[in-house]
């Protein structure tokens, strides 16, 4: 995708945000709540029902809110019943539907049971609710002690609460030493009563996302219930998570070893993978080369040089044939609209023939003429580019059918980058679900995966590197890289001023090598003369000298004027910059020159907007968070 359409397709989607989020009611922008106390008061039963009433003080900011939620997690409980909701000592009524204030709703979603409750619209005030409810068969029943473990405070709320405390009311008197208690998930302190009976906990800043869980244990006998059918279950989960903890440390060394040895060995053999498949074959260094070793087009040497087919080579292509006497290229100028400033445009006219020429030189010719003998670079705007594909893979055709690679390289880099990506989803998929199986028993099962994934993504990384050159191939680009040398260094070798002739006859070569703009530099300095393929505005004589009229335009102005034209940066921008101050050697046309050869970089890539692509627990196990019942969820509209 052409960067400028990327740039457009951000700039529109801000655009949209930003004229979404201004057009919200200002008071739906600053519509939050903060709970700024929640306080819990828990009553166990002889009977080993837990009563609960949650006091709740919301402080509104903006508005209007109308309802609030408690839900309540059903996965450790065999029933939550009584659920009511009350406001300063009245209470609510309940309700089948309707939004009505003063009503509620009592109704099962998901592993959850929720009491919904709405209230008269409030803005910018404060308000507190009580939220009664009775859990039965919430207790896990052990000899060696009975134990309340629950989610009292949810982490899924949508809000924070400033500061909340839980008070646990015991069934009966108990020494204090016979008495455990801890906040086994979230922050918050345990805090056991003198009394005996009475276990508290505290907490503060508990922000959205952050919930506690509490375990308290106390002397078997006192409650008469007996256990619930869930902890059968529970406790069995328990007890085999424990014994897989016994050995998770020996797994997670094993998974660890095993995903390095993965790691180097995959590492090792994408390396070894290029060097028996993608290097090409050593070959003796040309020293020095001051002329073409042959007559290969500047297109092919270019796709040769560094095994892709590029704009530049395309330009360098265009560029060789004129100077070979196929095209002629002129420059125009023409008023702009209602005669103010003026546009620029360049004509390309066929004047030699062309039939015999390779391939993907014939296409060049088609796609530019269209079947006529002229054509308006302008013209070719937003059209050229399906032409595109076609010449780069006839590119590749061409270095394959010269012997110069042992396959296309194209197809060559495609087929080891779908390789890579096939293995990046088999690693990847196969990784995730050996992960699930084994992550209870080794928190590093994730090694092996991960190194195979990166192995993946190391062929991907690898594929532009796997095109190989025939032995024939190396030793061409050994020769081309040694003339490319000369052309970077041509003042050490040559007196430019006696041998200006080089700059239009090499000016191919140097625009598929990138040596453009130091090229042209060398010899602008050297005062060679212009080439004759191109006709600057207004025509002079070859070699008359005339005042450069280049305009410096910002990225995407039309080149020469307010009128329109054609566009003026692309992907050949250094030729532009070659026309500057330091290079005015090539009076007569230097400007007007590296302008079209820039222009028609960025026309002939140009696309259309539309084109894209302390003691134990007497059971249920350890300290650890994440056993209790409870949890639930919350919320405030």
């Amino acid at each position: 995708m052409h960067p400028s359409r990327i740039i457009r397709i951000l700039l529109a989607l801000v655009f949209v945000v930003a004229l979404f989020a201004f057009a919200l009611p200002a008071d739906a922008q600053t519509k939050t709540a903060t709970q700024t106390r929640r306080d819990v008061d828990i009553t166990i039963l002889k009977n080993g029902d837990v009563q609960f009433v949650e006091t709740w003080e919301f402080r509104y900011t903006g508005g209007p809110f109308t309802f609030a939620t408690r839900g309540v997690g059903l996965d450790k409980v065999e029933a939550v019943t009584e659920m009511s909701v009350s406001e300063g000592g009245r209470a609510y009524q309940a309700s089948t539907g309707g939004t009505t204030p003063g009503t509620y709703q009592v109704y099962r979603e998901g592993s959850q049971q929720i009491i919904k409750w709405y209230y008269t619209p409030v803005s910018n005030q404060s308000r507190t609710f009580a939220i009664r409810y009775t859990l039965r068969g919430a207790l896990r029943i052990y000899a060696g002690g009975d134990q309340f473990w629950w989610n009292v405070i949810e982490s899924s709320r949508g809000y924070t609460i400033n500061a909340a405390t839980i008070t646990i009311h015991l069934p009966a008197a108990f020494p204090v030493d016979q008495i455990k208690a801890a906040v086994t998930t979230g922050p918050g302190e345990a805090t056991i009563r003198g009394d005996g009976q009475t276990v508290f906990f505290a907490a503060n800043n508990l922000r959205d996302g952050t919930g506690m869980e509490v375990r308290v244990q106390f002397p078997h006998g006192v409650v008469t219930a007996a256990p619930a059918a869930w902890q059968a279950a529970a406790d069995a989960e328990v007890a085999a998570q424990a014994e897989r903890d016994q050995y998770k440390p020996i797994f997670n060394l094993l998974f660890l070893f095993v995903g390095l040895v993965l790691l180097l060995l995959g590492l090792l053999g994408v390396f070894l993978f290029w060097y028996t498949l993608g290097r090409d074959k050593p070959v003796a260094q040309v020293a020095q080369m001051s002329a073409p070793p042959s007559d290969l087009p500047a297109g092919v040497v270019g796709t040769l040089i560094d095994e892709k087919a590029e704009m530049k080579d395309i330009i360098a292509t265009i560029v060789d044939l004129a100077r070979r006497g196929v095209i002629k290229m002129t420059e125009k100028e023409e008023p702009g609209f209602l005669g103010i400033g003026t546009k620029r445009d360049f004509v390309f006219e066929l004047v030699g023939e062309w039939h015999d020429l390779r391939q993907y030189e014939k296409t060049l010719i088609e796609r530019v003429f269209g079947g006529g003998a002229t054509r308006e670079l302008s013209d070719l705007k937003q059209k050229f580019y399906t032409a595109i594909p076609t010449l780069q893979k006839q590119m590749y055709e061409e270095v394959t059918k010269l012997g110069f690679f042992s396959s296309n390289p194209n197809v060559t880099r495609a087929k080891y980058a779908r390789l890579g990506v096939a293995a990046l989803l088999l690693f990847g998929c196969c990784g995730f679900l050996f992960f699930g199986a084994l992550s209870d028993y080794a928190d590093l099962a994730w090694c092996p995966a991960v190194s195979l994934v990166i192995t993946a993504i190391g062929l991907i990384v690898a594929s532009p590197f796997m095109p190989r050159r025939s032995l024939k191939g190396a030793n061409e680009k050994a020769k081309w890289s040694a003339f490319k040398r000369y052309l970077e260094s041509v003042e050490k070798f040559t007196q430019l001023d006696q041998a200006k002739e080089l700059f239009d006859k090499y000016l191919p070569y140097a625009i598929c090598f990138g040596l453009e703009k130091s090229w042209t530099q060398k010899f602008a300095a050297a005062g060679a003369p212009a080439p004759r393929w191109y006709e600057p505005y207004p025509p002079i004589g070859y070699g008359v000298p005339r005042p450069s009229h280049r305009r410096d335009l910002p990225d995407g102005e039309a080149i020469g004027g307010s009128g329109g034209g054609v566009s003026g940066r692309g992907g050949l921008s250094s030729l532009d910059d070659a026309a500057g101050g330091a290079f005015r050697g090539l009076d007569s046309m230097s400007s007007g020159l590296f302008t079209m050869l820039d222009s028609t970089a960025s026309v002939f890539s140009s696309a259309p907007s539309s084109s894209g692509s302390g003691g134990g627990w007497s059971g249920g196990g350890g300290g650890g968070g994440g056993g209790g019942g409870g949890g639930g969820s919350s919320s405030v509209g």
